[in-house]
């Protein structure tokens, strides 16, 4: 006897061999007009154990065990349902009115290039439009999603920047696809080019929207910013409070890359950003707490420190460590910047600062402004990288 289960496996298969010989994917892909491509690995600070894939249009999901590849299609309205089981996947379809189509186990899913959604259900759920593909790494899901570098420019620079201004844009654009060429090494060892977190760039939402940023994306296509003719990685911040930051005395500061010396610019566009000079109070106690393990110094040497007289220089490297350290622990309203300096009180500590982000490169709320009176992207990023070329 023949099991409904089994009957609708068969018809599933049917279906699929009948859409890979006779369908033509409708996903509306940009056109790639780049041969650079990049690899975002994806939900990695959700860690999820179960996502979900489903797309607007027929898509051909492959499913791969050892060296054993299957091919499906996955139909507008199904759902293809990823879980991690140890070192392997479970994976299964359902239909849309959520019969079980197909369970299978798995080393990998990857769908070819298409528009999907990917969700980690009851937290997070997002548009990609690219090749997505699932595996198993540290006990985890992987979601990893490889995209045209001019469509994660465009991705990148709606989540990066909150402006209209064009010529901002178009600035910001350069430097997003700048990073994108010459930081390919940050997760080398990890299997994928960036993460969709600060670490790396903010990686969001596919959107077909000819709006400005598309058009700022469109307008500076393949354009890189070089200093010296080379291109390097520019780093940029929301809000600079006034002065952007020198690399570092006390710290090679491998992250800022060595093909740009990054030098202290004077800025006054970002004068009215509400950051541009803060104040914060915390509990010495809980910023002692937080600081625990930071490194091999005491925390309340560490406190002590810089509540030293010191330049950006002189405490740059403590300064900024001390800013991640608290930021992950406590949040990052403490300590908004790294430019601040702390006052010690009876049992508190107080914090005044300038600017937002770490203050490097690029002051985006002075960008805007600076686009607002006119300039142009090349005056913008003469005026924050210096000696700079737009190649």
């Amino acid at each position: 006897m023949i099991s409904s289960s089994s009957i609708a496996r068969h018809q599933f298969n049917k279906l699929g061999i009948l859409l890979l010989t006779c369908l033509s994917l409708r996903a509306a892909i940009p056109a790639r007009g780049s041969s650079h491509a990049v690899t975002v690995a994806v939900f990695g600070l959700f860690r999820p154990e179960r996502v979900d894939i489903t797309t607007p249009h027929n898509a051909v999901v492959s499913i791969q065990s050892g060296a054993a590849e299957v091919k499906r299609v996955l139909g507008s309205g199904q759902r293809l349902q990823v879980e991690c089981r140890g070192e392997q996947l479970e994976v299964k379809v359902f239909e849309h009115d959520q019969r079980l189509l197909l369970t299978s186990s798995a080393d990998a899913v990857r769908t070819e290039e298409t528009v999907c959604t990917l969700s980690v259900p009851g937290r997070i759920q997002r548009d990609f439009s690219g090749r997505l593909e699932v595996v198993v790494r540290r006990d985890r899901l992987l979601p990893r999603v490889t995209v045209q570098e001019e469509v994660a420019v465009q991705q990148i620079l709606r989540a990066e920047m909150a402006a209209q201004e064009l010529e901002a844009l178009k600035a910001q654009a350069i430097l997003v696809r700048s990073y994108l060429r010459t930081s390919t090494r940050r997760h080398q060892n990890d299997g994928y080019d960036f993460c969709d977190s600060t670490h790396c760039q903010f990686f969001t939402d596919f959107k077909t929207a000819d709006d400005r940023f598309r058009q700022a994306a469109i307008a500076t296509r393949g354009l890189v910013l070089t200093f010296l003719g080379k291109s390097f990685q520019p780093l940029y911040t929301a809000a600079c409070g006034g002065q952007t930051l020198a690399r570092f005395a006390d710290s090679n500061q491998t992250e800022l890359g060595e093909d740009f010396p990054y030098r202290s610019v004077s800025c006054s566009f970002c004068a009215r950003h509400p950051l541009f000079e803060w104040e914060t109070t915390i509990a010495k106690q809980e910023l002692l707490r937080a600081l625990k393990g930071e490194s091999a110094k005491d925390p309340s040497e560490i406190i002590a420190s810089l509540a030293e007289p010191g330049g950006a220089g002189e405490l740059g490297a403590l300064k900024q460590a001390t800013r991640i350290r608290v930021g992950r622990v406590l949040g990052w309203n403490v300590i908004r910047s790294n430019r601040y300096s702390i006052e010690l009180q009876s049992d508190s500590v107080k914090i005044r600062g300038h600017g937002s982000g770490h203050n490097f490169g690029l002051c985006q709320a002075g960008a805007i402004e600076m686009s607002r009176q006119g300039k142009s992207m090349s005056e913008i990023l003469s005026f924050y990288f210096p000696g700079c070329r737009i190649e």
